[in-house]
């Protein structure tokens, strides 16, 4: 089968104990039962301590919300112990992303991870194939409606990955493109609204990310507070635009195909150029009181806002319920938003 995946994947190492962000901590780790039955094996005080720490499939994790195997020095200690294939499928893979079509394959890295972010925003965007085993994954889909999502992603991420052309026009093609290919399938397509005001709509997008469940304690403090800054933040930078170009694309590539199953194609550009405009806002609001926002910020910006998002299950569905609801998440009004948000660069992109 054809394995189709970015480029910069190749090159993602993690970098273990340097990572200031460890997908150790904070997160829910599901042990798969080949795993716990090669722990279950494992004989005298390792063994003992590894059965001791799991309960109801998980590890137990410590008052800090650290795994209990996360050492001092941020490495794993059943790695260091019992090597790299000990690990769990979850601790293996992650933050390794999958999807399944018939004989494709696709995968990535994902943006939550610190290393990983800092790939996706340096690298300009290109796509790599090679031949892979076949793997017995994919659900039912409609091969037709499978090719016409494929040629509507490529035509979206040509448009994103376009210089020549400015950012806001990019932006506005993926939602033109969505709108179209939405109109082919048996879905009703987003109840459109009268374009609003791009600042007052940008309010209520902060106010509905602000509601949704939050995984580290600080983000919520953190998005009220960028809130409060937007009207005095600088304009969106010109160095910001390839970093925003290259999100789009990661959004883009691996949420547009899903839509093969359940068929809300603008359902997920419109999560795709959402996250490309709040990321962007994030952005203006982390040059206040310092006069920029460089790189390694941006970075972090940009895996936070996905390890809030996408990786949490609940709120994506909350979102993709509202983007059909909810008059400042139409196409129009998100045009009005990029317009103003982006324009300024328009000429130098």
């Amino acid at each position: 089968m054809i394995y189709r995946t970015p480029e910069y994947c190749r090159d993602f190492r993690c970098i273990a104990g340097e990572c200031r962000d460890s997908c150790c901590k904070g997160w829910e780790i599901d042990i798969d039962e080949a795993a716990a039955e090669r722990y279950r094996a494992v004989k005298g005080a390792f063994g003992e301590r590894l059965r001791n720490s799991i309960k109801d499939g998980c590890f137990v994790l410590t008052e800090d919300e650290r795994c209990p195997f996360l050492n001092k020095d941020g490495l794993c200690d059943i790695y260091t112990e019992l090597g790299k294939d000990s690990l769990c499928h979850i601790c293996s893979e992650h933050p390794r992303y999958f999807e399944w079509f018939g004989t494709v394959k696709e995968g990535g890295t994902g943006l939550c991870c610190e290393a990983s972010a800092q790939l996706i925003l340096s690298r300009p965007f290109a796509l790599c194939e090679e031949e892979v085993p076949f793997e017995e994954a994919a659900g039912e889909y409609d091969a037709e409606l499978f090719d016409m999502l494929y040629e509507a992603r490529k035509a979206m991420l040509q448009a994103v990955n376009d210089e020549d052309t400015s950012f806001a026009d990019s932006l506005c093609s993926v939602l033109d493109i969505a709108e179209k290919a939405q109109s082919f399938i048996d879905m009703p397509v987003q109840r459109e609204a009268a374009a609003a005001d791009s600042d007052r709509a940008m309010q209520e997008i902060f106010r509905c990310f602000s509601e949704l469940e939050p995984i580290d304690g600080n983000w919520i403090p953190y998005i009220n507070e960028c809130a409060g800054k937007l009207r005095g933040a600088p304009p969106a930078e010109r160095e910001h635009i390839p970093y925003l170009r290259r999100i789009s694309a990661y959004f883009l590539f691996r949420y547009v195909m899903k839509s093969v199953y359940d068929g809300n194609v603008l359902g997920y550009a419109v999560f795709s150029v959402l996250s490309v405009i709040f990321t962007g806002q994030l952005f203006r609001c982390g040059a206040v009181g310092r006069g920029k926002c460089g790189f390694a910020e941006c970075a972090d910006i940009a895996k936070n806002y996905s390890k809030e998002t996408e990786y949490c299950e609940e709120n994506m569905e909350k979102l993709l319920r509202l983007f059909e609801t909810e008059p400042f998440f139409s196409v129009s009004t998100l045009k009005c938003i990029i317009r103003d948000t982006f324009v300024e660069n328009a000429d130098d992109i």
